[in-house]
């Protein structure tokens, strides 16, 4: 009897032991781990790829191989050229005073290729130098007394737009003769490797290009003139806030692609004074582009006084004795005479006035 209750006793408390040991899991149990969901950065699926290259002249990224030469073009601005094509595809544009209130622009390609691009007009020894600061191939029509006097001396490897026009330029039957002649950048290529150029030289990286976000100084400016005294001639530039860009206009006219109707849009703009000197009957100039001087440089919808300085060739932007940098995209340079008054004659600003 003693035996049964003994065992009785045993098997009670075993019991017992059991139920608390599953009761004391059951409590463990409870006790969840924290949710660590909001803490835990899943790894992105897509990163975007790093870039590994930069196109020296525009400042935006590429997987592309950047070592090669640019082409500078020297493009006809008078009201009979307009529309002109291919400048909204140029990396750098020069316009400069040609001959009397006429400007003509040298526009550099390098990371586009445009189809078309003209029309093609002549050579000027300052355009000559500028190009040059680019290491370019030099592309034009013709060209004044001190132009052929570098081309013929071998200061610039040039291309002839008359020696071959009917080959690498083409005639437009829908414009009359000097407006009408045009190119394109594999034309350009084609040509350049017929006479022996080299075109795997990288094009010097003296341009500074800003990350987004790092401009901060000027004052608000959308919108403001260059006046080169004659209402055809005088360019307004207009800043477009969705784009970050400004649009340019010639009297009133937007100047827009002729084949595809794309704005010429650049990023950056920037307005020089240097000396100007008008040396024969034809009004053409001597332009001093090594001299410096006083400046505009207008972003993001703002304008700040600064200098420029020629370096190595290139006309660039320094405040403080720092250079600055271009926001990637097309930078635009405008060059007026130091004389009459500099850029306080031949700038004017419309603070309250932008595109749209």
């Amino acid at each position: 009897m003693r035996r049964l209750n003994r065992k009785c006793i045993y098997f009670v408390l075993l019991s017992v032991l059991l139920l608390a040991a599953c009761s004391s899991k059951e409590e463990v149990g409870l006790e969840e781990p924290e949710d660590d969901k909001d803490t835990i950065e899943e790894p992105d699926e897509n990163p975007e790829p790093e870039l590994a290259y930069m196109y020296p002249l525009s400042g935006e990224k590429t997987n592309e191989d950047t070592s090669y030469r640019a082409f500078g073009v020297m493009i006809e601005n008078s009201a009979q050229a307009r529309p002109q094509s291919g400048i909204y595809q140029a990396d750098v544009v020069y316009e400069v005073l040609a001959e009397g209130t006429i400007t003509r622009l040298l526009a550099f390609y390098h990371s586009m290729q445009p189809e078309i691009i003209g029309p093609v007009r002549s050579a000027r020894d300052y355009y000559i130098y500028l190009n040059n600061g680019f290491d370019a191939v030099y592309a034009s029509a013709g060209g004044s007394p001190g132009a052929f006097d570098l081309i013929n001396a071998g200061y610039v490897d040039h291309i002839s737009g008359l020696v071959y026009d009917g080959s690498y330029f083409v005639r437009s039957s829908e414009r009359k003769a000097p407006h009408n002649l045009y190119t394109s950048y594999a034309d350009l290529v084609n040509a350049a490797t017929e006479l022996g150029y080299d075109l795997t030289r990288s094009v010097p990286d003296q341009l500074l290009f800003a990350e987004e976000g790092e401009l901060s100084d000027g004052e608000e400016l959308l919108s403001f003139e260059v006046k080169y005294g004659n209402a055809a001639n005088n360019v307004q530039y207009r800043y477009d806030e969705e784009s970050g860009s400004y649009y340019r206009y010639y009297d009133g006219v937007r100047m827009d692609d002729l084949e595809t109707g794309e704005p010429v849009a650049p990023d950056n703009v920037f307005i020089v004074e240097a000396p100007h000197q008008v040396i024969d009957e034809q009004q053409r100039r001597a332009i001093d582009v090594d001299a410096g001087g006083r400046a505009y440089l207008m972003q993001d919808g703002k304008v700040q006084e600064v200098e420029w300085k020629n370096d190595d060739g290139m006309i660039l932007p320094y405040k403080d004795g720092k250079r600055l940098p271009y926001l990637p995209g097309q930078t635009w340079i405008n060059l007026v005479p130091s004389g009459n008054g500099g850029l306080d004659n031949y700038v004017e600003f419309f603070r309250d006035t932008a595109e749209g």
